[in-house]
């Protein structure tokens, strides 16, 4: 086993899952935190998780959900800055959503490993057409 620990990078999907604490998620967290296995997420991804916890509970608690998470410090955000030239690339030649291009970015970047909440049908169409190589985790 190497030193060096394997790098998740979760979709603003994955987050919502760990925040509404779905069954899907349940085996995630019992992984975090973990020495051999590190978590990231877009700033875009924490965007999506705002928004999305704001339209089913309201914004303050979606406000204290991301929060919370922010300081848990299990998950490293990773700035838009560092990854927007590589989802711009991706987004060019793939049809998946912009969010899904900046957690492949950041996976990218970091040599780690996208996770997604699903597998959605845009998503699997791009791997199956060939237009994605990157090794994608599911929780689903």
């Amino acid at each position: 086993m190497s030193d060096i620990p394997e790098i998740f990078v979760l979709d603003g999907g994955v987050l919502l899952a760990l925040a509404l604490g779905e069954a899907s998620a349940q085996a995630l967290v019992g992984e975090m935190p973990s020495e051999q296995k590190q978590y990231a997420c877009t700033e875009l991804a924490l965007s999506e998780l705002t928004y999305i916890l704001c339209r089913q509970l309201d914004w303050t608690s979606a406000w204290e959900k991301t929060q919370s998470l922010l300081r848990s410090a299990v998950v490293r955000i990773i700035r838009t800055s560092m990854v927007w030239g590589e989802a711009a690339s991706i987004k060019c030649q793939v049809p998946i959503s912009l969010p899904d291009c900046f957690t492949i970015a950041a996976a990218r970047i970091l040599n780690g490993r996208p996770m997604f909440a699903r597998q959605e049908a845009e998503i699997i169409s791009a791997i199956e057409k060939g237009l994605l190589n990157d090794r994608l985790e599911f929780l689903e």
